[in-house]
């Protein structure tokens, strides 16, 4: 029984360490943070990534054909950062795990990074798939709050 209480604690923390966003509430964060018009796209662009990479979860964890991705804005493990399990390239100088927690700051920092790299935002599968129309734009008028 002691195992089975020791386990449900350790779930209540991992709980508080991760985030799941609404869409509205990322949207004023990834504001804060200076996203939207970053490399020419809006906040709406942002926030079509995040949702179809990984539903606005912090704590996105996904491992496709040898290939992890980590985070809200489904950083890729062999390119960003290093878990010390595959080979990487680390272009953002940070271990994964840290993508994975409710602290958004440095997950923005890399996300900037992909999106100035050279193929910028088509890095990201998910984008390429579903963001690049001006669709997304329409999250702007309605999550804009003054």
């Amino acid at each position: 029984m002691k195992v089975l209480e020791l386990g449900f604690l350790y779930l209540l923390l991992e709980a508080n360490e991760a985030i799941k966003y609404e869409k509205c509430e990322l949207y004023d964060e990834l504001m804060k943070y200076g996203l939207d018009g970053f490399n020419g796209l809006g906040i709406g662009h942002w926030i079509c990534l995040t949702l179809f990479a990984t539903g606005y979860n912090t704590n996105h964890y996904e491992y496709t054909r040898g290939h992890p991705y980590y985070g809200l804005f489904y950083l890729s493990g062999l390119e960003w950062c290093n878990n010390e399990r595959h080979l990487s390239k680390n272009l953002c100088k940070i271990h994964c795990e840290k993508f994975l927690d409710d602290d958004i700051r440095d997950d923005i920092a890399c996300a900037k990074k992909v999106a100035a790299s050279k193929d910028g935002m088509l890095s990201w599968k998910p984008f390429r798939d579903y963001c690049r129309h001006p669709m997304p734009e329409v999250v702007y008028w309605e999550c804009k709050t003054d």
